[in-house]
């Protein structure tokens, strides 16, 4: 049995934990959930996650319950090469975008609220889906200025790429990139990885979003 176990919802912020475990190339065991059953997700996974969210990742007996978390002591213990040691060069930014990798996934988090798990029409705000999806537009420009002049984030592929280019990717589901050709070749980029590939869910397997993009409708609904 692997040392690791990651539980995860396909195209959920899981996903970027995922994604690093197959750019590592670490052995890991997969747990899927249900997408439909968001927070009140049954035991065993309650137990695990005080919050019923994802991902959680178990290191031999520990669990981590943060993606940020997850994704630092990844590279720390498995990929230092995707790392950023305390006083080595790029370390700040490195800490910086991982930390606003969590910046993207809320508003994306807000987002699919509004879009995918509120039911019913009447829950749904158009003024909030407005709102949200202008935040991420204003938020993804910080991104945006740095991949307009580099392929990655730091000077090369890290593990802050995969924090980050997984909110870039999935944003387009809410976001067009039609005028803002660095965020759409920089998706591109991340997505044809081969370590992206492989995170992707299989044929037939239960998924967070149904639609490739969601518009925000207007005050009549």
């Amino acid at each position: 049995m692997a040392d690791l176990t990651l539980w995860h919802v396909p195209l959920s912020r899981s996903m970027r934990v995922l994604w690093l475990l197959e750019e590592i190339g670490c052995d890991y065991d997969l747990r899927l959930l249900d997408p439909a059953a968001d927070s009140d997700r049954p035991l065993p996974y309650d137990a695990l996650h005080p919050a019923g969210r994802v991902p959680a990742l178990r290191d031999g007996k520990t669990t981590i319950h943060e993606s940020g978390a997850m994704t630092e002591w990844l590279c720390e213990t498995r990929a230092p090469e995707l790392w950023r040691a305390p006083g080595t060069p790029g370390r700040l930014g490195w800490l910086d975008w991982l930390h606003f990798g969590e910046t993207l996934g809320q508003h994306i988090a807000n987002l699919t609220l509004q879009h995918v798990l509120l039911r019913e029409d009447g829950e749904r705000s158009p003024v909030i889906m407005r709102l949200e999806a202008a935040r991420l537009s204003r938020a993804l420009g910080l991104v945006e200025r740095c991949v307009e002049d580099s392929d990655w984030l730091l000077s090369e592929f890290s593990g802050v790429d995969c924090q980050v280019g997984y909110a870039v990717w999935i944003a387009a589901r809410f976001l067009r990139y039609d005028d803002r050709p660095a965020l759409a070749a920089y998706s591109d980029r991340c997505a044809a990885r081969p370590a992206f590939r492989r995170s992707l869910p299989g044929p037939g397997v239960p998924m967070l979003y149904a639609r490739d993009f969601y518009e925000a409708p207007d005050e009549r609904g």
